[in-house]
């Protein structure tokens, strides 16, 4: 297929804007429109050669003549824009189909699937492929620190790709990583999210078994070995199953860990035979997880431990996801983390790797699920690391029935009955300031938000 232009509807997503950016960089003339954009986007877009549009209007589709308009899964049917371009007769695809049709084409498709960790385990699949000389092409749902960009179409015979089960359009309401036909396949986790789509866990169950069907006989499924639902998807894979994890019993696991502020020293054990010690910068044991599983990975591809082993001590993740922002006066770290089981898994890295000092979590409940209310005692146990929680007014609750809205106040309420130091207000200027006022050299402040979270990193650090 020689399409040469390319339209963006809702271009300011993580997923969108990285394969936008990817075209770009290929010869394709990309345009794209959004609402508005934020960081890390707005600059990964601002230095790409892409035609951006503020706002959707109809007028657009009239104005422009592209090959293949790509609709992004934001984008609602009666958005002005995407109705202008259903009726024009222009070929239109959703997110993972282009993926599938422009990136993956006829490669090996190695897919990272999961509730929490595809990202960093996809960044770091991507760029060991890449350290060895491999050109894979790949995808990745955020923005790479050791990658220029985070996709990229390669040369090599193989695909990474980080395997979203949200739905891929309004048009197509199957998960994306349905369209990414996976040859290996890495499941990290599989918990209830997503709770504007999806029912309960039995219902985002079912969009796995969709996945796990989809892989060949000669494929393979790398699958978290401590995860009873991930273990019990993975035993209806007709191709070969390799666990991995933190316990006796996973083919590959972690042994002996040291840690100090430069980051872990780790041992690698498989099949019960130690493979020696590793090094990595990043934070949180659940990140050695992510690596194993892709070490497990890249040795059934037949590359050599020798060969992985200086390169685990190179990979620095993913920005915003525990990304340090600062170390002086405080240590200011951001992060993604919106799911309670991610809220908690950040806060105890941060207790281990800052121990003495005191931690502040600033949390702002945005996602669909963390606006609503199904973790909400969930929520009570993951600020136990922390020792002051600041949480921000729950996003655009307008827009849930009040029965669904997640309470902030309740949060808050329970959280002082465990003794905790916890506050919430409805602007982000009242966090800043209380923080401002209470903080101490040497503190560690860990925000948390799957958006923009208007800006406070940039408003604390400007403020001290």
């Amino acid at each position: 297929m020689k399409m040469k232009k390319i339209h963006f509807v809702g271009i300011g997503g993580v997923g969108m804007g990285t394969l936008a950016r990817a075209l770009a960089d290929q010869g394709w003339q990309v345009t794209g429109s959004d609402s508005s954009l934020y960081e890390p986007m707005k600059s990964v877009l601002s230095k790409a050669n892409i035609e951006l549009i503020q706002g959707f209007d109809g007028g657009t589709a009239s104005r422009l003549h592209p090959d293949v308009v790509v609709i992004g899964n934001v984008i609602r049917k009666d958005n002005p824009e995407a109705q202008a371009w259903l009726q024009s007769g222009t070929t239109f695809l959703s997110f993972p189909d282009a993926v599938r049709r422009f990136v993956i084409d006829e490669k090996k498709s190695i897919v990272v699937a999961g509730t929490h960790g595809k990202t960093t385990t996809t960044s770091w699949l991507a760029y060991a492929l890449s350290s060895f000389g491999l050109a894979p092409s790949y995808l990745i749902g955020g923005v790479p620190r050791d990658l220029a960009q985070g996709c990229q179409l390669g040369e090599g015979e193989l695909f990474v790709g980080e395997g979203d089960e949200y739905d891929s359009a309004f048009f197509d309401k199957g998960p994306k990583f349905l369209h990414y036909n996976p040859n290996f396949l890495i499941l990290t986790s599989v918990e209830f999210d997503h709770a504007d789509i999806y029912r309960d866990l039995n219902h985002v169950r079912s969009s796995f078994q969709k996945l796990i069907s989809l892989l060949p006989g000669d494929g393979l499924c790398v699958a978290r070995f401590e995860d009873p639902v991930v273990m019990g998807l993975a035993g209806g894979a007709l191709c070969p199953i390799q666990t991995f994890g933190a316990t006796n019993g996973a083919m590959w696991r972690v042994g002996k860990i040291e840690e100090d502020l430069n980051g872990f020293t780790f041992e690698i054990i498989y099949k019960g035979r130690t493979l020696g010690m590793f090094k990595s910068p990043l934070l949180g044991e659940h990140n050695l997880m992510n690596i194993i599983s892709g070490i497990a990975c890249m040795v059934n591809l037949g590359i050599s431990m020798e060969k992985i082993r200086p390169v685990v001590e190179t990979f620095h993740g993913v920005k915003r996801r525990q990304e340090m922002l600062a170390t002086e006066p405080i240590t200011l770290i951001d992060d993604f983390a919106h799911h309670p089981t991610e809220v908690n898994a950040t806060l105890k890295a941060a207790r281990r790797r800052f121990a003495g000092s005191r931690i502040w979590a600033i949390f702002e409940p945005r996602s669909s699920t963390a606006r609503r209310n199904v973790h909400q005692q969930e929520y009570v146990q993951a600020f136990d690391s922390a020792d002051y929680i600041l949480v921000a007014a729950p996003y655009k609750q307008e827009e849930l029935n009040e029965s669904e809205r997640f309470s902030a106040q309740q949060l808050v309420s329970d959280l002082k009955a465990k003794n905790k130091e916890a506050f919430t207000f409805p602007s982000v200027k009242e966090i800043v300031d209380l923080f401002c006022g209470r903080y101490q050299k040497g503190d560690t402040v860990v925000v948390m938000s799957n958006g923009e979270f208007d800006k406070i990193q940039e408003k604390i650090l400007s403020a001290l």
